[in-house]
């Protein structure tokens, strides 16, 4: 097996650098053996041919710029194994980082939460396994995306309800308060696409990544209203935002009536999430 490792990491050396080039070939070799890495060092165990055939097709579909976790068909957040196509996103490390605060800061209130764009319903499952007592139910335009949603929940056991809501037409009205409101929206402009790699553009979904570049506020404003509406008082709203608007995002939330907006960087010091909440 160690072997496999070094073969896959020679063959994706095109198109990875050296360490990405490791790594994705460990986490291959893992994953089809069912073994640790320390097991595999030690043990030195060989591939079956059928495993062998099983990583010659993925180091193939990796070489044709498919994502791993699309391949794999999942990925793990906030401990969770996530189940993925490309009807969703593949849930980023920075986005486990606002799960991770939520649930460091409401875990003892038993909170109603609404998880607003939730795409694989990763945040809406990390809150409700996260945090005792939390009820938690997720939002999506995407059909599809909520297919995968539904079925992450029933994977995991997790009682979250998934439910079709167009944010920017408000339809249909939403009749529930919560506690507080998430949600990690399309926020990349049209101009930034050209420092994206092509693996996120030709297999990730554009409805859930783009906006135009003349409304790149949209879904914060949309949400933000949507706050206004089914948020109790002293409702939490938590974003995950884009860098280039953090100023706009934050004036916009003071003028719909947000109060103790407070801007959080990520684990690289980059402006990622905004934190308020409703008066």
């Amino acid at each position: 097996m160690k072997g496999s490792i070094r073969n896959i990491a020679n063959q994706l050396s095109s198109i990875y650098d050296a360490r990405e080039c490791n790594s994705i070939a460990r986490y291959i070799v893992e994953e089809i053996s069912g073994m640790t890495y320390t097991d595999i060092l030690v043990k030195d165990t060989k591939f079956s041919e059928v495993e062998i055939e099983k990583t010659e097709e993925i180091t193939k579909r990796l070489l044709n710029g498919e994502p791993l976790q699309y391949i794999l068909g999942y990925t793990y957040f906030c401990d969770l194994k996530i189940r993925v196509d490309n009807n969703v996103l593949i849930p980023r490390p920075e986005t486990e980082e606002i799960c991770r605060l939520i649930i460091e800061r409401e875990h003892n209130k038993s909170p109603k939460i609404l998880d607003v764009c939730t795409g694989s319903g990763c945040i809406a499952l990390a809150l409700k396994n996260g945090i005792y007592g939390a009820s938690v139910d997720g939002v999506d335009i995407s059909e599809g995306a909520l297919e995968v949603a539904k079925e992450n929940s029933k994977i995991i056991d997790c009682d979250v309800d998934f439910y079709k809501y167009d944010v920017i037409e408000n339809s249909p009205k939403i009749a529930k308060r919560y506690d507080i409101i998430v949600s990690n929206p399309p926020y990349i402009c049209q101009f930034e696409k050209e420092k994206m790699s092509r693996n996120v553009l030709d297999n990730e979904p554009h409805i859930a990544l783009f906006v135009s570049d003349n409304d790149p506020l949209v879904f914060y404003i949309k949400i933000a209203d949507l706050g206004n509406s089914i948020l109790k008082s002293k409702g939490k709203l938590y974003f995950e935002i884009n860098p280039l608007f953090v100023n706009e995002l934050e004036e916009m939330l003071l003028e719909k009536g947000y109060k103790d907006i407070e801007i959080i960087k990520d684990i690289n010091e980059r402006n990622r999430f905004i934190a308020c909440t409703k008066i």
